[in-house]
């Protein structure tokens, strides 16, 4: 073999052992068998991000390279790494189309709004009617302490103040009390 023979062999050996070096970084199959916490850092290292997860199955896609791959996972382990097209990875696409889930997003927030908004109103409604009550009961408190009491007929008292009617001599009056007052028995 001539000199020039042997350097072209030996450059052409050379090359092609730096291109399976190289390979071997950028090819994540050594990853088989390392537990996923420890392979995740090595993926990153090599310009992998994860794209999504599908249960025990992780999507991972190096932008660099434009390459998807996908990792099964087993007891805590790579299993098995294979590529998968790049749409599987979602970059032909760019990101995913996440409008589903924002507009359910937006959904949610605006039940939950609504409903905080229909709590408050029902405790303003409360309050005010609570209000509305007490001063009612106070305005007839003072209106009773007002009123003095009054003889609808002779030897029969009636009191405002006690919603209460007396007969002379007999003491409480129940007759008289429905009459003046309105109470049914």
């Amino acid at each position: 073999m001539s000199k020039t023979l042997r350097s072209l062999v030996s450059a052409a050996a050379g090359i092609a052992v730096l291109s399976t070096s190289m390979a071997a970084v950028a090819e994540p199959r050594d990853l088989i068998g390392a537990r996923a916490g420890q392979g995740e850092n090595s993926l990153r290292n090599r310009g992998y991000a994860l794209d999504h997860t599908d249960g025990g199955v992780q999507y991972w896609w190096n932008a660099r390279d434009r390459e998807c791959i996908n990792l099964f996972i087993d007891n805590g382990r790579y299993d098995t790494i294979d590529r998968r097209p790049d749409s599987e990875c979602n970059s032909g696409r760019g990101k995913k189309d996440n409008s589903g889930a924002i507009v359910a997003g937006a959904l949610a927030i605006g039940i939950l709004a609504a409903a905080a908004a229909s709590s408050k109103k029902h405790d303003d409604d409360r309050d005010r009617d609570r209000d509305r009550d007490r001063d009612r009961d106070r305005d007839r408190d003072r209106d009773r302490r007002n009123d003095p009491p009054y003889s609808p007929t002779s030897g029969v008292w009636c009191y405002p103040s006690q919603r209460a009617c007396y007969e002379g001599s007999r003491g409480y009056s129940a007759s008289w009390t429905s009459r003046e007052f309105r109470y049914r028995y």
